[in-house]
Formats: C-alpha cells, structure tokens, sequence
C-alpha cells in the first residue's frame, strides 16, 4: 500500500537526520491560507514560486501539533497525501496542466476543508454530483448506456476532487462508504448489459443516505457493500500517526537524493 511506502520511506530519513517532530506549528487556518496561496500560484502558471510556498506548507505541516486538532488518521493521510501528489505534478518534466490544476485545486479544498468545518469549500461540489446522478436516471429512462456511463465518468472525477476534504470533514466510515458508492455505480455503468434494475436501486440511494451524509446530515445511516478500492487503514500507534504526517518531508528528501542520481549529464 502508497501508505506504508511512504511511512518506510520516512523511517529511511528519520534514521539518517537530526531532524526531530516538533509541537506547536502553524495554526490550521494558517494551512489554509497557505494552500489558498499555492493554489492561485498553480493557476496562474507560477509553478516555481508554487513549489517554493509548498515546501512552506508541507514544513508547517509537519511540524504541526495535532493534540488539539478533530481529525482522524485517515484525514492526515488524506491532507499529506495531497501534498505529496501535488509536487508529483510540479515536478514532472512533461507538465499536465489539467492535472495540475486538479491536484492543486484537491489540496486546497482538504485544507479548507480542516480549517472550516461548518462551512468547506468542497461543499459546492455536491450539487455537480447531483447532477451527475440526474444524467445517469434519464440515461436509465432513455435506455442510452453510453450516457448512463458518462455520467458515471463525470461523478467520479468530480468526487476525487472532493475525496481528500471529505475524509478530514467526516468520519471514516461515512468517507469509506461514499467512496464506496462512487466506485460502484462506475462500475456497474460500465457493464455490458447495463444492470439497470441495481443501478436505478443505487441512485435512489443518493437522495435519501448518499447526499445527506456526505453533508454531514445523516451520518452513520451509511450501510453499503463495499464494491469500491478498500478503505479501512490499518491502525497506527500514536508514533505512526506522527510519522504518516511526516510523509511529506521524507518523500521530499528521498525525491531530492533520486533526483541527483539520474539528472542525465550529472556524475
């Protein structure tokens, strides 16, 4: 698993390094704003200077004290792994602005998401994701599986952009299950024949659990077959979950090393 790469990856570093784990850091709104800056920087074409402001929010991160912080495991894996994705993008040779853009947009939305719990950014997505439920029922109506499935297509892209902020604004198990949800109506547009009599049952879910839930309205109502990747994170120690939120600094390092090694022309 990506995690528990990334957690040998910063033992690795630890055991080379003086660095040491350091409480207090910045204040979550502070991430926020950070995040903020790093994503204007990324839509503006300033990848650079958004590298630079990353590297200042990954190391406040770091260094952050999550005493007195309400997040979950599963939310500190969420909001490193945006980090560690987004500099993926930054530092590629051949750029995906699209993907870029995405990536930078998902780490925002995560770290607002931490800073405003009552009111996130990701929110607006929900009513997209409506929509993209609507597509699917008339596709259902109009018997026209190749709509059924973009729409199917259209919701999954539009969750990822969500999926890191929805696992630090609700628990796992409400995370898990509409991730679960998301990964399943895919997968059964994409069948051939279209299982319609299930599918048309799943999108009925959406407005009665699936929204609901994910507003934070009905959680714990969620109990769905897991037909989606398997979200259920291993438990760590206390120490582990500091080292998880370390990730992103031992990534870094490891990066930075391999990058000296096959830079053609360096010896």
């Amino acid at each position: 698993m990506r995690w528990m790469v990334g957690l040998w990856v910063v033992l690795f570093w630890l055991g080379g390094s003086g660095w040491s784990w350091a409480a207090g850091g910045e204040s979550v709104e502070s991430w926020s704003q950070q995040a903020e800056r790093v994503d204007r920087l990324v839509r503006e074409g300033k990848g650079e200077e958004a590298r630079e402001e990353l590297s200042k929010l990954a190391r406040s991160f770091s260094e952050g004290d999550f005493s007195d912080v309400h997040l979950s495991v599963e939310g500190i894996g969420a909001l490193s792994g945006t980090l560690v994705e987004l500099d993926r993008e930054l530092v590629r040779v051949m750029t995906h602005p699209q993907k870029l853009k995405e990536a930078s947009e998902r780490m925002r939305l995560a770290f607002d998401a931490l800073a405003h719990p009552s009111q996130p950014l990701w929110q607006g997505y929900v009513s997209r994701m409506g929509n993209d439920i609507r597509e699917m029922e008339r596709g259902i109506k109009k018997d026209h599986p190749e709509t059924v499935l973009s729409g199917a297509e259209e919701l999954k892209a539009h969750f990822r952009q969500i999926e890191p902020a929805l696992w630090v604004s609700r628990n796992p198990e409400t995370a898990g299950a509409v991730q679960s949800y998301v990964y399943s109506l895919e997968r059964q547009a994409g069948k051939k024949p279209v299982p319609w009599v299930p599918l048309q049952s799943a999108l009925e879910q959406w407005e009665h659990m699936i929204r609901p839930s994910i507003l934070g309205k009905g959680e714990g109502a969620l109990a769905i077959t897991d037909e989606g990747p398997d979200w259920r994170m291993p438990a760590l120690t206390v120490s582990g979950v500091l080292l998880f939120a370390l990730g992103y600094v031992g990534w870094r390092k490891y990066r930075s090393e391999r990058h000296e090694v096959v830079t053609p022309g360096r010896r």
